[in-house]
């Protein structure tokens, strides 16, 4: 299922590990295939797997080449090892999973994207996700800031309590990002509804 957006000329595309393209390696390079054979559990293997799947097919179809023709990069800025999220020229991609859901999103500027299944409470985690924001449905507010983190590329290395958003009931916004007065007017972030039982969320961050 896709969710075209018209904003930044992007687009939300979803799969599950039911799939049965979930256990097809086809559009594996050498890299993915070796970096799939390193998870343990079989539905590790599976939402990566789908999460190279969306990603070549989607890259096909804006660029007109075949899908086994897409190379992504991966290299992490990090350690420059091939384990970093995949990058391609001319677009932004954001890959995320959580349960039998894997998603994929893509766009003209930096993007994330974050889907959460809500079977597991986050009450234990709540003091390192909320930075005075009201209660409310901690799996709005962990998907809201995931998928900013994402959108700037800061990862875990920027604390989600640096990072304040609208109440969970209220539309989505940005408010504060602790060292970065710039980014709530930059940024647009959006709710997203991927399935029953997940919330997600959708960032861009504007040029």
């Amino acid at each position: 299922m896709a969710v075209p957006h018209s904003e930044f000329a992007s687009r939300v595309v979803w799969a599950r590990t039911s799939d049965a393209e979930a256990d097809d390696l086809s559009l594996l390079d050498a890299v993915e295939r070796e970096r799939r054979a390193r998870y343990l559990r079989e539905d590790d293997k599976r939402r990566f797997t789908l999460g190279v799947i969306l990603t070549k097919r989607e890259l096909s179809a804006r660029t007109g080449r075949p899908p086994a023709e897409i190379s992504l990069d991966r290299t992490c800025p990090g350690c420059g090892a091939q384990h970093g999220r995949p990058l391609f020229p001319g677009w932004h991609l954001s890959v995320s999973h959580s349960g039998g859901l894997v998603g994929l999103a893509v766009a003209d500027v930096p993007v994330g994207l974050d889907v959460e299944e809500r079977g597991r409470s986050l009450d234990e985690i709540a003091d390192s996700v909320l930075a005075g924001e009201p209660p409310g449905d901690l799996h709005v507010y962990w998907t809201r800031k995931e998928a900013l983190l994402k959108a700037t590329g800061d990862g875990l290395r920027v604390p989600m309590t640096a990072v304040r958003v609208s109440a969970a009931s209220a539309p989505a916004a940005l408010l504060a990002w602790r060292g970065r007065a710039d980014l709530p007017a930059r940024t647009v972030l959006r709710d997203l509804d991927p399935a029953p039982g997940y919330a997600g969320a959708l960032a861009f961050i504007r040029p």
